[in-house]
């Protein structure tokens, strides 16, 4: 649901068929920004509501942080009666949902996500989780919720740094899945950047309706929600190499230029339509440096992990064109022969990302 005011008395009244509790979970950096308003905005409508921050950043997304606000739960007495609403970008949305998925075996859920990435992709589809030493998002769960509470006045005051985390999750769409969504990012990059509204709008309600298709299509076709994890075996293997120093945004796009020069080397993608990606990139300013090179092994360890593996093997979405995806024998992903993989990992090193 996009709404131009989260908190419209309609909306609040939306939200009390829910609960007559609600917990608040977001971070530091949001609870000013919106939390402390939300809280009492649920407090003047008769409301029970508590507000619950934590450090903001991918390294907080931990087990560790999920116990501790479970024990501050607690602590207020909290129970099945309490709703969560998780109000913040993709780590509170992750953190939230998965709290909420498992506290007293299953409590109420609203997801309000107030960065671009948290709109078209952490906040739909229902996967929750927490990072650990060997990788992220490696522990967690399915959970969807009840409402998902959409206002793209937030992104106003988002850092541009923020904004290009999003944007890239919705050029992968994209690429996976919509050529004409691809061709409309190409067109409307200065709007988009700019936050006109209307370009604001139709692109997160186009990415969502990809994300959503996919999602459920995978009930049908098992494996078909792997495409929307194109760009994140290699984007996540750097992410955790560096220690979350990067933004998800910038460790993603590279994963997507690699994964497309995989695909242009197996023989599915064309140069041409490899370029067009590499441009796009470029169009909206998303860096693709690396402050250091990785030895191959130490990708490859990372890689390994990856949610797609098998038997240990990483494995890779791969596309034929922009907007269409290889079946790979119905997996929608595939092992690449290690000469080749080797390869796109020099490349990353010594040609994308050394300038």
């Amino acid at each position: 649901m996009i709404t131009t005011n989260i908190f419209d008395k309609e909306v609040i009244l939306d939200l009390s068929s829910l609960a007559s509790r609600f917990a608040i979970i977001t971070d530091d950096t949001i609870a000013p920004l919106y939390g402390e308003k939300l809280n009492q905005t649920l407090l003047s409508s008769g409301l029970e509501s508590y507000l619950f921050s934590f450090p903001h950043g991918e390294k907080n997304k931990t087990r560790e942080m999920k116990e501790c606000i479970e024990n501050q739960l607690f602590e207020k007495g909290l129970g099945q009666d309490t709703c969560i609403i998780a109000l913040g970008g993709g780590v509170v949305t992750d953190l939230g949902g998965f709290i909420a998925a498992t506290y007293c075996r299953g409590i109420p859920l609203v997801m309000i996500p107030t960065t671009l990435l948290g709109m078209v992709d952490a906040s739909i589809g229902g996967k929750t989780g927490v990072n650990v030493s060997y990788g992220k998002n490696m522990i967690g769960c399915i959970y969807q919720p009840k409402r998902t509470l959409i206002d793209p006045s937030f992104l106003k005051s988002l850092p541009k740094k923020e904004l290009l985390n999003g944007i890239v999750e919705t050029i992968k769409h994209g690429i996976v899945a919509d050529s004409q969504f691809f061709y409309y990012l190409e067109k409307h990059a200065n709007e988009l950047l700019n936050l006109d509204s209307k370009v604001v709008e139709k692109t997160i309600i186009e990415s969502c309706r990809i994300k959503i298709e996919i999602v459920e299509q995978d009930k049908q076709k098992p494996g078909k929600r792997n495409l929307l994890n194109f760009g994140h075996t290699v984007g996540h293997a750097l992410e955790q190499l560096t220690n979350y120093s990067i933004s998800h945004g910038h460790a993603v796009a590279i994963g997507i230029l690699v994964e497309s020069y995989l695909s242009v080397e197996i023989g599915k993608l064309s140069k041409d339509s490899f370029d067009r990606i590499e441009n796009i990139l470029h169009q909206y300013s998303i860096p693709l440096e690396l402050s250091e090179k990785f030895p191959v092994k130490a990708l490859m360890d990372a890689m390994c992990l990856d949610k797609k593996s098998l038997k240990g093997v990483p494995r890779f979405v791969v596309i034929d064109d922009i907007g269409s995806s290889a079946t790979c024998n119905s997996n929608y992903c595939t092992d690449i022969p290690p000469p080749i993989l080797n390869k796109a990992l020099h490349w990353m090193n010594h040609d994308l990302c050394c300038h």
